[in-house]
C-alpha cells in the first residue's frame, strides 16, 4: 500500500479501479517540410480540432461548453496564429510551431494576476494538443474505461473529463494541476472527488488496480490494504447518510439556534448554474458572472445580454439575481479591450474599464434595465474604490435610462445598484459610498485579502494571508457592515471563504446577512449554521456538549 499526499480540488471518498490516462510523447518521426506545406498542414488541422470541439460542446452543458468554446475560438486568436506563421516561416515544423506557441501563451496566461483567467493556460494547452496530435497522425480517441474508475494521470484536461462522461467516473488524481484549473471546476460541478499535485512520483508504480481517492484528506492510497479498505467503506456508507439528511435541508430557512436568519446565495455563470443552486436550496444568485457571456473575443451585444438576463431571471424561478457588470481585464481578456499591462491588478479592471469603454458599458446597462423588467434583478459594479468611481458609474446609468426612454422601451427605474469591496479602501468610505446612492455591498474577500496585504493570489508563497483568519481583513469587513447597519443596507460575503462552515459562522457573527458560494458548497454550510449560536460562547459550550 502506497499512500501520496497532494491538494483537495473537489471534495469526496471513492474506492475503485484505477485508469490511467497517458497523453503520451509527441514529436517522434517527425519530418519537416516547405513552409507552405506546414503551413497548409497547420491551418487543416485546426480545421479539423474545432470541429471536434464543436462536436463535444453539441453535448455538453453550462460550465463544459463554455470551456470547450474557448478552447475553439482560442484556436482563431490572431496573436496565437501569428506567433505560429512566424516559426514555420522561419523553418519549424508546424507541430513544433504550435507547441512553442502553446507554451508561450499558457506562460503568459498564468502569469496574470486573477486566479480564474490564470488558469486558463491548461485550456490552451489542451487546445493546443488536440491540433498536435492531428499533426502528429496521433489517435484523438476519448478516454474510455470499461467501468467506473478514477482517472490518473500527469495533468488531467477538461476535454478528458467530458469525453468520458460522468457515469464512468468515480474521481480524478493528477500529478500535477491546480486547485482553480478548468479540470477542478469541472469536477466540482459534477461531484468528483478530485487530489491535484500528487507529484509523479505515484504514476512510476507498476501495474495498478485499485485505488483509494480520499480528497476529504487531499491524498491518493494505492493498491490499500484491508483495514483501509474497511475504513473507506465505512466513511463511504456514513458520507452517503449525510449527503441524504444534507439534502432534506434544502427546502429549510437557514435559521441560527439564536435566531438570526443568514441568506445563503450562489456564484454562477450561467442559466444551467443557477437551476443547479434552486435545487440545492439557494436564496438566490448573489453573484452572477457577466463577463462569462464573454467567449468568441467580442462584447455581445445589448440584444444578445438582454435574453440571456431574462433566461437568468427564469432559471432563478421568482428569486434575486445579483448581476456583475463586466469584470475586463480580470476574468476576461478581450482583444482590442484589454490592456496590456505591468499589473493588470493594479490596472484597468472592473469599474475602470467599464468607464473607458462607453458604449458597451451602456450596451449592458440598457440590456440590464431592461432585462430587469421580467424578474427580480439588482446590479453591481465591481472595484469601486471610492465615490468618484461611484458617481461616475451612476451617471452612465442615468445615460442608460434616457437612452431608453427615448426608444420608448420598458425599463425597471427602481433597479437597485450596489458595489463590491474588493480594496480596503472601499470598505474605508463605506460611508460615503452609500451616501452616495450605494444600495448594498458584496464583500469579495480573496481581492480583498490579495489588496490588503499587498499579496499577489496567485503567488504560493502568499498562501498564508488566504487563510480567512486575517485580523486586518475582518477589521475592513467590520467597518463595511457597520456602515451598511447605519444606512440599512445588505452586506454580503462572495468568494471562497464563504464555502467554509466555519469561517460562514463567522461572518454571521460580524454581522454579515448573506454569503454566497458555489451551489455544491450551500447545504453544507447551511448545516453548520443550523447549529450555531451566534453568541460564540455559547456555541462553544454546545459543541463540546455534542462531542
Amino acid at each position: 500500500m502506497q499512500v501520496y499526499q497532494g491538494l483537495s480540488a473537489s471534495p469526496g471518498l471513492v474506492m475503485g479501479p484505477i485508469y490511467r490516462i497517458d497523453h503520451g510523447n509527441a514529436g517522434l518521426g517527425r519530418v519537416v517540410e516547405l513552409p507552405v506545406r506546414e503551413q497548409a498542414l497547420f491551418d487543416a488541422a485546426v480545421i479539423l480540432a474545432k470541429g471536434e470541439l464543436h462536436q463535444m460542446e453539441e453535448i455538453a452543458e453550462g460550465d463544459e461548453k463554455e470551456i470547450l468554446m474557448f478552447q475553439r475560438v482560442m484556436l482563431d486568436d490572431p496573436g496565437f496564429n501569428r506567433e505560429i506563421r512566424e516559426y514555420i516561416a522561419a523553418g519549424a515544423g508546424s507541430a513544433a510551431a504550435v507547441e512553442r506557441a502553446a507554451a508561450i501563451y499558457a506562460q503568459r496566461i498564468a502569469e496574470v494576476p486573477d486566479e480564474y483567467i490564470s488558469q486558463r493556460g491548461t485550456d490552451v494547452l489542451d487546445a493546443c494538443r488536440r491540433v498536435v496530435d492531428i499533426l502528429d497522425g496521433r489517435p484523438r480517441t476519448p478516454v474510455r474505461p470499461e467501468t467506473p474508475s478514477i482517472l490518473v494521470g500527469e495533468c488531467i484536461y477538461p476535454s478528458d473529463i467530458i469525453a468520458v462522461g460522468k457515469g464512468m467516473i468515480l474521481g480524478l488524481a493528477a500529478a500535477e494541476g491546480s486547485v482553480q484549473s478548468h479540470a477542478a471546476i469541472i469536477a466540482r460541478t459534477m461531484g468528483l472527488p478530485t487530489v491535484v499535485h500528487l507529484g509523479s512520483q505515484f504514476l512510476n508504480e507498476g501495474p495498478i488496480r485499485q485505488g483509494i481517492l480520499d480528497a476529504d484528506n487531499s491524498c491518493l492510497i494505492l493498491d490499500p490494504d484491508r483495514q483501509a479498505i474497511q475504513q473507506a467503506q465505512r466513511r463511504i456508507v456514513s458520507g452517503a447518510m449525510l449527503k441524504k439528511r444534507l439534502a432534506a435541508l434544502s427546502d429549510k430557512p437557514c435559521i441560527t439556534c439564536d435566531g438570526t436568519a443568514v441568506g445563503l446565495w450562489a456564484n454562477c455563470s450561467t442559466p444551467e448554474d443557477i437551476e443547479l443552486a434552486i435545487k440545492n436550496g439557494a436564496d438566490g444568485v448573489g453573484l452572477l458572472r457577466s463577463e462569462f457571456m464573454i467567449v468568441d473575443g467580442h462584447i455581445p451585444g445589448e440584444e444578445q445580454q438582454y435574453y440571456f438576463y431574462v433566461s437568468c431571471l427564469r432559471a432563478a424561478q421568482g428569486r434575486r439575481v445579483t448581476v456583475r457588470t463586466f469584470d475586463i481585464g480580470a476574468d476576461k481578456s478581450v482583444q482590442g479591450i484589454s490592456e496590456d499591462s505591468p499589473n493588470p491588478a493594479l490596472g484597468m479592471r472592473g469599474i475602470r474599464q467599464c468607464l473607458v469603454t462607453t458604449q458597451i458599458f451602456l450596451d449592458q446597462l440598457c440590456a440590464l434595465l431592461r432585462a430587469a423588467v421580467k424578474g427580480r434583478m439588482r446590479v453591481m459594479f465591481p472595484m469601486i474604490t471610492c465615490t468618484y468611481d461611484w458617481d461616475l458609474a451612476m451617471e452612465m446609468v442615468e445615460k442608460a435610462k434616457t437612452l431608453l426612454r427615448e426608444r420608448g422601451v420598458p425599463f425597471a427605474e427602481d433597479l437597485e445598484f450596489g458595489s463590491m469591496v474588493e480594496v480596503p479602501s472601499a470598505a474605508l468610505l463605506a460611508d460615503e459610498i452609500l451616501d452616495s446612492g450605494c444600495k448594498f455591498f458584496s464583500i469579495g474577500t480573496n481581492d480583498l485579502t490579495q489588496y490588503t496585504y499587498a499579496a499577489d493570489r496567485m503567488d504560493g508563497r502568499f498562501t498564508g494571508y488566504f487563510t480567512g483568519t486575517s485580523d486586518a481583513v475582518h477589521k475592513l469587513i467590520d467597518l463595511t457592515v457597520a456602515a451598511a447597519r447605519r444606512h440599512n443596507a445588505e452586506v454580503c460575503i462572495c468568494g471562497l471563504s464563504a464555502e467554509d462552515p466555519e469561517r460562514a459562522v463567522r461572518y454571521a457573527r460580524q454581522g454579515v446577512q448573506n454569503l454566497s458560494m458555489t451551489p455544491a458548497s450551500l447545504l453544507t454550510v447551511k448545516a453548520r449554521l443550523l447549529e450555531a449560536d451566534l453568541d460564540e460562547k455559547a456555541d462553544d459550550e454546545r459543541m463540546e456538549r455534542d462531542f
